[in-house]
């Protein structure tokens, strides 16, 4: 199970796609624009499928600051575009980070394999070991809603939803990632740091060990 950023405009295609990495076990993470983008980045997801024509700053820019900032700079991108003459300028460039270029419209067999050839096949979680991993992470949420603090179970509730409905704009205010919740989990002495890897969706080493300790 690999965390992986969607960075698309389009609703309906950021849906599709994180459909389709969530039925291959993966955690999909969706940003409509650039500034979102950033900032789901600084919690390194495993992986960014970034789309070129964002409403706030063109892809090309946005892929520039992800290769300039320490905290982004090693992580492999997936450009998926629909502009065939974008795509076609960014493959002679020096393209620091970037793994592939897909043109849409994009299978979702076609997406997810990219995605896994460019994870060198971490994601490739056997059945049993996904299944656990994603019941400890549900598991985890829950008993932080239960025994953590009134401000940090408002701010997972407010996470949950955006979520859900996968747009920014429709809740007001600032929004915690989940990187950002795991942090909060761990000054509170909920987690430890396996436990707030599990949160962020990043794949632990001994799901095992998790197994006693959301018992």
């Amino acid at each position: 199970m690999a965390a992986i950023l969607i960075v698309e405009d389009d609703g309906l295609v950021a849906r599709h796609m994180a459909q389709a990495l969530r039925q291959s076990g993966h955690t999909p993470i969706v940003a409509h624009d650039a500034r979102s983008a950033l900032r789901e980045a600084i919690d390194s997801p495993d992986i960014i499928l970034l789309d070129l024509g964002l409403p706030d700053l063109p892809g090309e820019e946005l892929l520039q600051s992800l290769s300039s900032l320490p905290e982004t700079v090693q992580i492999p991108v997936l450009v998926v575009t629909g502009r065939p003459d974008a795509a076609a300028r960014l493959g002679e460039q020096e393209k620091t980070g970037v793994r592939d270029i897909l043109l849409k419209p994009v299978s979702a067999a076609q997406l997810c394999r990219a995605v896994n050839v460019a994870l060198g096949g971490q994601g490739e979680l056997d059945a049993r070991a996904l299944r656990l991993a994603q019941e400890q992470q549900r598991d985890l949420i829950q008993r932080i809603l239960i025994d953590g603090s009134d401000p940090l179970a408002f701010h997972i509730c407010r996470r949950m939803s955006l979520d859900r409905i996968e747009s920014r704009g429709s809740i007001s205010g600032e929004v915690l990632t989940w990187g950002q919740i795991a942090q909060w989990a761990r000054r509170e002495g909920l987690v430890d740091s396996e436990q707030a890897r599990l949160i962020r969706g990043i794949p632990v080493t001994r799901p095992q060990k998790l197994r006693g300790a959301s018992a």
